[in-house]
């Protein structure tokens, strides 16, 4: 879900493996969630394994983004390639959920569900304004109603994007006490705040813990040399994480804001011969987060509740071939237009050097 810089290539990391096993972990939990077991979601350091995914999402965004910025600090090129990496496949899921997923299983007649308002509020997740009902579909499911309850991030770390170039825009010297003072303030607001803060359809309360591990992933990449990220630090880290989890489960936010980004970017800053290979067919984690969970939607639509291991399977493996699909056809083509649009203007600011050094 996050760009890719050159010092932080494919294959030279496992962040790829990190964003895939966060995806999965998505997955895993939704799959309890949506037939009504929500008690028995598998948990990892105390976290729902659903949510321990969005952390590991987050985290790595948090540092990637930093460090693209850092690396070109150029406002629309910046822009371009947030909205290029989420835009073109968000509004092929969002279309494809109306027009085909919502025609074939809606329990309206299709002349009535396509003259529906509601039918077409749905393309608002195109503008991250989350909806996730579409008219008669899913209404008698265990969790009713919800067609893509996924993108409910989306705006969440949209909005995380356009707080790095606010913040970078502050002199060096204040821009990691701004994010120390702004990653307190919004850690202190997830754990007393009271109201929803409803903006643009999405709770500023709901979005404030994830918001955390982006600010925390952002810190990482200010203040903590490449070569400082170790496994031995990494492995003590989760050992404490364990224990205090244990010891305090209640406060498992607060440990996981200290101890977990630097453990996962440690992790994932390492080079493992097979695992640093994960994205070799494509970067398909993205694909993975958006179009999973229409998809377990419909197999429990029409399979029912099956076996856990059956249901993750078969939702997988039909994910997988909507991901890989979405990153060979949209994706991949997306962002190969912000390299021909960097490269035109890079170009161009030459261009413009060298008539200024002849005009001097």
């Amino acid at each position: 879900m996050t760009a890719v810089i050159p010092e932080l290539r494919r294959r030279e990391n496992n962040l790829d493996f990190l964003r895939l096993m966060g995806a999965l972990a998505v997955i895993v939990g939704h799959a309890f969630v949506l037939v009504g077991r929500l008690g028995d979601v598998p948990r990892v350091l105390g976290v729902p394994i659903h949510q321990m995914g969005v952390c590991v999402f987050f985290v790595i965004s948090g540092y990637l983004i930093t460090k693209s910025w850092v690396r070109r600090p150029h406002l629309p090129s910046y822009l371009l390639a947030r909205g290029l990496r989420i835009f073109p496949a968000l509004g092929v899921v969002s279309l494809g959920t109306v027009l085909v997923l919502g025609t074939v299983l809606t329990s309206l007649p299709v002349e009535r569900y396509l003259g529906e308002p509601g039918t077409w509020r749905y393309m608002l997740n195109v503008l991250l304004r989350p909806v996730f009902r579409l008219p008669g579909v899913f209404e008698d499911l265990p969790y009713p109603g919800s067609v893509n309850g996924s993108l409910w991030t989306l705006p969440a770390e949209f909005a995380c994007y356009l707080l790095v170039p606010l913040l970078m825009v502050l002199p060096k010297a204040a821009r990691v006490p701004a994010t120390v003072i702004l990653a307190l303030g919004v850690a202190w607001y997830a754990l007393e705040g009271t109201a929803p803060g409803i903006f643009w359809g999405t709770s500023a309360l709901q979005s404030a813990t994830p918001w955390v591990f982006f600010l925390g992933g952002m810190l990482c990449a200010l203040l903590v040399p490449r070569d400082a990220f170790r496994l031995d630090l990494a492995f003590v880290l989760l050992v404490v994480s364990l224990v205090a989890t244990a010891l305090v489960p209640g406060q498992w936010r607060v440990v996981l804001w200290i101890t977990l980004p630097y453990t996962i970017l440690s992790f994932g800053l390492t080079a493992t011969p097979f695992l640093r290979r994960s994205s070799r067919f494509g970067d398909v984690s993205y694909g993975l987060y958006i179009f999973a969970f229409p998809v377990q939607q419909v197999v429990i639509a029409h399979l029912g509740v099956l076996p856990l291991a059956a249901n993750v399977g078969v939702v997988t493996g039909v994910t997988l071939v909507l991901a890989f699909a979405s990153w060979h056809l949209v994706e991949a083509p997306a962002m190969t237009l912000k390299t021909r649009v960097e490269a035109w203007n890079d170009r161009r600011a030459s261009r413009a050097d060298a008539e200024t050094v002849v005009t001097v």
